[in-house]
């Protein structure tokens, strides 16, 4: 069976587990399963386990003061940095459009109950989530597809915090309508499923095809 073949079937399996409200532990496991079979899977290397991180605290300065602040900077990464710090401390620290990646990441860190966003995760939440509104997968078209109906090299655009705040509002319903099941376990569906359907469609044809929808997705 083709990659694609099984990409397809999986999705189908997941989409079918959503609509009945049985998106188990234990569906979940297989589908991760499915995934590393065909090459797609959680890096652990590369993002190993987050401890303790809800007591991390904001120690930084004007400049520097260890390593992992000295390599941001030489990256020129100090002031995003900055920013990213400040949103995880401050309670009431908002998203704006060019940065809603970094803003969940650190409300993750300080509180697990948010999830961890990004475009492979939202791709993945798009093709197998039945309960999408229409106005959502519009919403979800426009962060990812550019205007020749390709795939964006990154989220972007006007609707970058709608898509976050719809994200949200889905991961809660998953989490609820399943049995056992974990944010930090859809997790490490959505990432390599989001990135396997990237690199298995390159347009919006392509991607409503995998996904079986014979309307516009």
């Amino acid at each position: 069976m083709s990659e694609k073949r099984s990409l397809k079937e999986l999705i189908a399996t997941l989409q079918k587990a959503i609509y009945g409200g049985d998106l188990t532990d234990e569906v979940l496991v297989s589908a991760i399963s499915d995934l590393a079979r065909l090459g797609y899977q959680y890096d652990d290397e590369t993002y190993p386990p987050l401890k303790n991180t809800e007591s991390f605290t904001d120690c930084s300065g004007d400049t520097p003061r260890n390593l992992a602040e000295a390599l941001l900077w030489k990256l020129g990464k100090w002031k995003s940095y900055k920013k990213f710090a400040a949103n995880y401390v401050l309670d009431d620290s908002e998203a704006t459009k060019t940065d809603v990646v970094f803003f969940a990441f650190a409300k993750h860190l300080r509180n697990k109950n948010n999830p961890i966003y990004d475009q492979h995760a939202i791709r993945a939440l798009w093709a197998i989530c039945g309960k999408l509104t229409s106005e959502e997968r519009a919403k979800c078209k426009s962060l990812l597809f550019d205007g020749k109906q390709k795939w964006k090299q990154s989220g972007s655009g006007g609707d970058t915090i709608d898509c976050y705040e719809l994200f949200v509002k889905h991961m809660d319903d998953l989490v609820k309508a399943g049995s056992g099941t974990t944010k930090g376990r859809i997790d490490r569906l959505l990432m390599p499923l989001g990135q396997a359907i990237k690199r298995s469609t390159g347009s919006h044809e392509k991607f409503s095809e995998l996904c079986g929808w014979r309307r516009d997705g």
